[in-house]
């Protein structure tokens, strides 16, 4: 009964290590399943957020362009009663490029596809994965500023400005107001314009926050850092 009460002990054994060998070899596997798709996240994210970047910077440059042509057109106020050809064929450039209204629209089907699959414990450094996971949070906060700018541009800047002025201020035509430029709401428009864009520009605002985040993921997204 001993040899036998042994035995089976042996049998239990050798079976209980089998399991627990099949069980690590398991998780070896998942663990490199988990690795493969990392990388493969990582890659699509490092990619997707270098595009977001190119785009982020075109959007900022087309509005410091709108902020800078509103600055060059308030040093003409206030504007005299005639002003003078070349004081209306500078205005008119500057006046066609204040218009704004560029929004930044990110591709985000990396993120997404992480959150409908809730993948996001894949990405392994803390950091990135809580940049990933506040990501829409961030677009929210800074596209509320380009939308107020952009609506203001439809609903009120747009409307005044066709209404007294030809399109491209094309000042030789007569039917121009040219009295509007001497009234305080065109310098309340243009002034309220650039002050709009002054709010999306701001060094401590929402862009800096934008702009840090951007670089960072793809900082921790780079397969090389």
């Amino acid at each position: 009964m001993g040899k036998y009460f042994k035995y089976a002990i042996g049998e239990i054994l050798l079976v209980v290590i089998g399991i627990l060998i099949a069980l690590q070899i398991n998780n070896w596997n998942e663990e490199r399943i988990q690795a493969n798709k990392e990388v493969v996240f990582l890659a699509n994210i490092n990619k997707e957020f270098r595009e977001n970047k190119k785009q982020l910077d075109s959007v900022v440059n087309s509005h410091k362009l709108v902020f800078d042509n509103c600055s060059k057109i308030i040093t003409y106020f206030p504007i005299k009663e005639k002003p003078s050809q070349q004081e209306l064929e500078s205005l008119a450039p500057l006046l066609f490029h204040s218009f704004g209204g560029t929004t930044f629209n990110p591709s985000q089907s990396s993120i997404r596809a992480l959150s409908s699959s809730s993948s996001f414990n894949i990405i392994k450094d803390e950091k990135l994965r809580d940049l990933l996971i506040s990501w829409n949070d961030l677009i929210i906060d800074y596209q509320e500023e380009e939308i107020d700018a952009r609506t203001y541009i439809r609903t009120q800047y747009d409307p005044y400005m066709s209404k007294h002025f030809s399109w491209k201020f094309n000042f030789s035509d007569p039917r121009n107001d040219l009295k509007a430029l001497q009234t305080l709401e065109f310098e309340y428009m243009i002034k309220n314009n650039r002050e709009l864009l002054n709010q999306i520009l701001n060094e401590n605002g929402e862009l800096q926050k934008l702009s840090k985040t951007i670089d960072m993921i793809i900082h921790l997204s780079n397969p090389k850092s």
